[in-house]
């Protein structure tokens, strides 16, 4: 490994982490020693051997709040957080901070400004949230997934921007034809495969809908097999309600599909909420998609992430209100009958990818590392 030395910090979602593990994959590819920090409750979204023990982190970064009751108590446990991180930066000999994103990255972030420690920012949204805004002036440069999040920054910070995309796990790339993929989930015998996920906590109204479509569409549906990813609060009812279905032999139903890289070969088409990870990944994988925004994420992110997919003629986007059976039967039943449509989805989805976005991200920082280390020798 070479000398320099990442952090890179972020936690809260799933889809704060999972890119923070697709860029530490990155800098080890390349021989940086990256070190991972998140929250201290974040342990759910790691597998065993996503990150290596000596490069993982824990710390108490808290939520932001409102609340002027708890505001004392979230300044010292910020004040902690910053405090802990700081040292992290010092002990580890950290050469750059890199956040992906959510609450929990604050901290560190602020630890990196005070330690005057190189700062980048990964932005997964189309709109920046809090801390991208927060943090968007400390940043060397502030690498983006969408090209029209520059539509959302000052036009002095445009020069920083780098629509790179949102690194994608070595995982999702699976070189396996879709016959033996099906296989895998046991849908060999199925026609075509749709996709249901509904993000790491899965999503009640994607569930809703899958649910009625199998139940109340089942005629429609001959033939189609369906990965359904539920979440684990699910997990449970729907596992249940699957087993009395006349059709369960076509259902691959689990809280959470570790081999998401399969699942992608397997599928026809994916139906899904829109963050920003799970689109970029279908698009890497040429998947085709009906995108449905959840309607309550922060400065309706979700809507905008869609809308970038929808006019490209990657994705259908569907408004949540109208997912249900009655209005998405139509749509999906049309889409996997028509394979010249499921066809030219696939070309668009995979113009729309960046599936080098963490190589190239990581490529970027090591590039800025090399040339301070220059200028601080005088070179």
């Amino acid at each position: 490994m070479t000398a320099a030395r990442v952090l890179i910090v972020g936690g809260g979602t799933g889809g704060h982490i999972s890119p923070g593990i697709a860029l530490y994959e990155a800098f080890r590819g390349r021989g940086v020693r990256a070190c991972f920090l998140t929250g201290a409750n974040d342990g759910r979204f790691l597998s065993d051997g996503d990150i290596a023990g000596e490069d993982l982190f824990f710390y108490g970064a808290p939520g932001f709040t409102k609340n002027i009751f708890k505001l004392p108590a979230f300044g010292m446990r910020f004040v902690l957080s910053v405090i802990r991180a700081a040292r992290l930066i010092k002990r580890e000999g950290i050469d750059a901070v890199i956040g992906m994103g959510g609450y929990v990255s604050a901290p560190a972030l602020a630890a990196a400004v005070l330690k005057k420690t190189p700062l980048y920012l990964c932005e997964q949204n189309t709109v920046p949230g809090k801390v991208t805004t927060l943090f968007a002036r400390k940043a060397r440069k502030i690498f983006t997934t969408f090209e029209e999040t520059r539509d959302y920054l000052a036009g002095d910070l445009h020069e920083r921007l780098l629509p790179l995309g949102n690194p994608i796990r070595g995982k999702v790339f699976r070189d396996m034809d879709r016959e033996s993929a099906k296989k895998v989930f046991n849908l060999k015998h199925c026609r075509r495969v749709v996709l249901a996920i509904g993000g790491s906590q899965g999503a009640v109204s994607i569930n809703e809908l899958i649910h009625g479509l199998r139940t109340r569409f089942a005629d429609d549906l001959s033939g189609v097999g369906i990965i359904w990813s539920t979440g684990e609060y699910s997990y449970k009812k729907y596992r249940e309600a699957a087993k009395n279905d006349s059709d369960f032999g076509s259902v691959y139903l689990s809280p959470y599909i570790d081999d998401v890289g399969v699942a992608y070969r397997a599928a026809d088409i994916a139906i899904s909420r829109s963050g920003s990870g799970v689109m970029m990944e279908l698009a890497a994988m040429g998947v085709p998609s009906i995108l449905i925004p959840y309607p309550h994420a922060a400065m309706n992110h979700q809507e905008k992430n869609a809308d970038v997919f929808d006019k490209a003629g990657a994705s259908v986007k569907i408004a949540n209100n109208d997912a249900v059976p009655e209005k998405v039967a139509p749509v999906l039943g049309e889409l996997l009958s028509n394979q010249t449509v499921l066809e030219r989805m696939a070309r668009k989805a995979r113009a729309a990818g960046k599936p080098m976005a963490g190589a190239d991200i990581a490529g970027t920082v090591i590039g800025d590392i090399v040339n301070d280390g220059k200028e601080r020798a005088g070179v």
